[in-house]
Parts: structure tokens; sequence; C-alpha cells
């Protein structure tokens, strides 16, 4: 009896969703750099969507000659023939006009890209996907392509052997009855969780789609000098620099230190010395974050960078960043040095054979091996840092005027968030107000699951199984 295999397909589903994420991303990074460049009173002339547009554009148009596209060129996916062989260039092309029109084309140049609109599109897109046969994009059925890791993957038949009768693969009844039960138990817990992150989801987005619907509401707002929403003042661009300011000052505390432990444990500490301070470093993520918060203007704010800074106060984004690395600085270390220590030690003794120093090994030979668990790492730490509150909020000082002055108080979307609702349960002042509680939590959502798929991208193209 044989079973026909197929080329070994490509999780689509993934990808699908990490092209519009793609774009966005890329239309937000556009309008950022067109707020700072260009200032606020000027542009430049198109959309920011139309820019992104042709960006992506160009962007697949020079990933064509390796049979790949934008997205493919991150996570390693390749267009193919049904066997498995590299499209020709033509089918290329008629699969990425159809992929173009469906995804851009309709919510950018047709429907002069209507946010909701063009979520519903992608929203199903992504359903149709789901359902169709072996998961294959429309576009996929036109040109009749597949998305795979790899070519050269021809099908092949394996044979398998005879089953003589159907008792062969029967077990014990009350096996299978445990077997049945534990399922149902694991599917009811799974099922839970999966709905209960979509009310959440659910939630925080219907009330984000009422501020955007509000009457009050226009694109200008978004734009103002600064956040002030109980005055009518919603300026992304001030929480934006906030939060990116704290983010890579806690990464430039954390990456190194974090990396510096991990090299440590994994490399030259004896298991004894292991033992003792891997635990104490991780006792350190259990610190209260309000308590990092207290540190940072007590101790590092007066007494570490006012001596640094003449004009530095109590507050500033500064003290908070350096406050979210100290707690940062756990997570990059303990998953760092867990990937390290999963390098298998025939690599390291293979070096040492070859002459090579305990320094080199590390660099040279454990590094590159560990680099999707330190990429992981990394990204996991970067997700940490956006998402502090307790830190910032108290460190940071709360300011809402534009700034990317770091020794200056400032002001990041998660602070944000709780300085608007602390004390409350309706936010008084302007009448959009307790509504873009929802909106900035929507938009900290889409950045931590942008993160995500890109932490998940980069462990799948650089893992390498021993």
């Amino acid at each position: 009896m044989g079973v026909v295999t197929t080329p070994a397909l490509s999780r689509r589903a993934t990808a699908a969703a990490l092209e519009p994420l793609v774009f966005i991303l890329i239309a937000i990074g556009i309008g950022l750099l067109e707020y700072f460049v260009a200032g606020p009173f000027t542009d430049f002339g198109p959309s920011n969507f139309w820019l992104a547009f042709v960006v992506m554009a160009a962007w697949n148009g020079w990933e064509y000659a390796a049979a790949t596209t934008a997205t493919g060129s991150f996570t390693g996916q390749h267009i193919a023939l049904a066997d498995g062989s590299p499209a020709p260039v033509l089918t290329i092309v008629v699969r990425q006009l159809a992929r173009f029109g469906v995804l851009y084309g309709l919510p950018v140049l047709v429907l002069d890209f209507n946010a909701v609109i063009a979520a519903a599109i992608w929203a199903a897109v992504g359903l149709l996907i789901w359902r169709t046969p072996d998961r294959r994009a429309p576009w996929d059925l036109l040109a009749d392509t597949l998305v795979v890791d790899g070519f050269g993957d021809a099908i092949e038949v394996v044979e398998l052997p005879t089953i003589e009768s159907a008792a062969d693969l029967r077990l014990d009844e009350t096996r299978a009855r445990g077997n049945r039960r534990a399922a149902r138990a694991m599917f009811a817990a799974g099922l839970a969780s999966v709905v209960v992150s979509a009310l959440i989801i659910w939630n925080i987005f219907t009330q984000a789609a009422k501020f955007v619907s509000d009457s009050e509401f226009e694109w200008g707002i978004l734009t103002e000098r600064g956040w002030f929403p109980r005055g009518g003042e919603f300026d992304l661009s001030t929480l934006f620099v906030g939060t990116l300011w704290v983010t890579g000052i806690a990464m430039l505390v954390a990456g190194p230190v974090g990396l510096g432990v991990a090299f440590y444990l994994s490399e030259y500490a004896s298991p004894r010395v292991r033992r003792v301070v891997k635990p104490l470093i991780e006792t350190l993520a259990s610190i209260p974050s309000v308590v990092i918060g207290l540190f940072a203007i007590s101790f590092i704010a007066p007494t570490v960078l006012s001596r640094i800074f003449d004009d530095i106060g109590i507050f500033s984004i500064l003290a908070a960043g350096i406050g979210v690395g100290v707690l940062t600085v756990p997570i990059v270390a303990s998953i760092s040095e867990d990937a390290m220590r999963a390098v298998p030690m025939e690599l390291r003794e293979a070096s040492y054979g070859l002459g090579g120093r305990k320094v080199t090994t590390a660099l040279r030979v454990v590094f590159p091996a560990a680099l999707s668990g330190i990429s992981a790492a990394a990204i996991v730490g970067v997700s940490r840092a956006v998402g502090e509150t307790m830190v910032v909020f108290i460190a940071a000082g709360g300011n809402g005027i534009f700034n990317t002055d770091p020794v200056q108080p400032g002001q990041t979307i998660t602070a944000a968030m709780a300085s608007l609702g602390a004390g409350t349960d309706q936010v008084a002042g302007s009448g959009l107000a307790f509504q873009s509680l929802y909106f900035l939590g929507a938009v900290l959502f889409v950045m931590t699951m942008v993160l995500n798929v890109i932490s998940d991208a980069i462990v799948r193209r650089f893992r390498q199984v021993y």
C-alpha cells in the first residue's frame, strides 16, 4: 500500500498574515519619517499607503530572481511549481499581479485605503486560504503554484506495511477511554484560552473602532504636537518616540549584559557556580516593576545620571529606559544561555581539537549555532520593554509634550494608558479620551503581534537541529 507525499509545504497562513503587517509597518515607518523629515506642516505629497505600496512593489520585484517574495525573504519560503521546482519568472509575475490586486489594489487603489474595508478584505482572504484544500491562496490557485520551504522536494511514494485487520491497530478499551477523556480535557483547556483571547481582542478592537468612527474624530488629531487626550490632542508620534527611546535604551542595557551573563554561564562558569548564579539572575525578574521604578527615581537618576548630565532631573526617559533594561536582563540572559547550552559539546570539542581558544570557540562556533535562540531572546526582550508600564509610569515623568531628548521627561504608550485611566472608571475631558485607551491598546497589540511574528520567522530561518 503506497502513500503519496507532496513537497514540504510552508506555513502559508503565517506568510499571508505577515504580508499586510509588513505593509502597514512600512506605512507607519514612512509616516514617522515624513513627520520628522518634512515636519508637521508639510508632507511628502502622496499618501503614506501609496508610498508603502511602491516600496512593497519594488521589494517584491527585487525578489523575483530568487523565486520568492518580500515576506518570503524573511521566512525562507519560495514560489514553486507542483513538482517542487522553482517557478519561472512569467508564472511568478502572474501570481504577484494577482496577489497585489487583492492585497493592495483593492484597499489602496480602488477604495483609497479605507482601513475597515482593507481589514475585512485581508481577513476574508485569510479565511479563504484557511478553508481552501492544502490552504492555497487564490493567487496560487490562479498561477498553479505552491509556497515551499525549499526546492527539489519531488513527489515520492512511500511503501507502508499491509494491515491485516482492524484488530492490528486497536487499543485496549480502557486505554482508549482514557485517551479520549484526556483529549477532551486538553481540547477544553485549549478552547478556553482561545475564547478568552478572542474576547479580549474583540473588546479592544470594537472599542477602538468607536474611537475612530466617532463624530469628533479626525485623522489630524493623531498628529498634534503632544499627547493630551483630555484636551482632545492625541499625537501618536509623542508616544512612539518615547516608546522607542525607552525600548532602545533598555536593550542597550539588557543586550550586552544579558549576553555577557549567558556567555559566562554557558562557557566559563563551573557547574557549581552555574547552579547558584543562574537562579539569582532569574530571581531578578520576580522583583516587582514598581520597585524598579522607585529605584530609578531614588538612585539611578539622582546618584548616577546627575553626575553625567547637568540638566537631568529626577524624572527622565533615560532613567526609565535603564530601569526597564534592568528588568529585561534576566529574560535575555536566561533564553540566550539556554540556547547556547543546547549547542552540542561535540562542536566545542572539534574547535578545541583544531586549536581554537575558548573565546574563539564561544564567538565563532557557539554563537552562530545558537543564533536563532539569541535572536528570539532579543525579540522577547524588546517585547518586554515595549510592554513595561510601571517603571515608565513612575520614572519617565508622564510629559505629553513631543520631545526627542532622552534626558527630559517623556511618555510611552503603556504609561499613557496607565496615566489616562488611573483612578477613574470614566475618563473626564474630551469625549474621545476614554475610547483612546482602547485605541492605544489596539496599537500596542498590533506592535507586539508584529514582533512575535518576526521572532517566529527569525527562529525558523536560523534554527539548526542537532
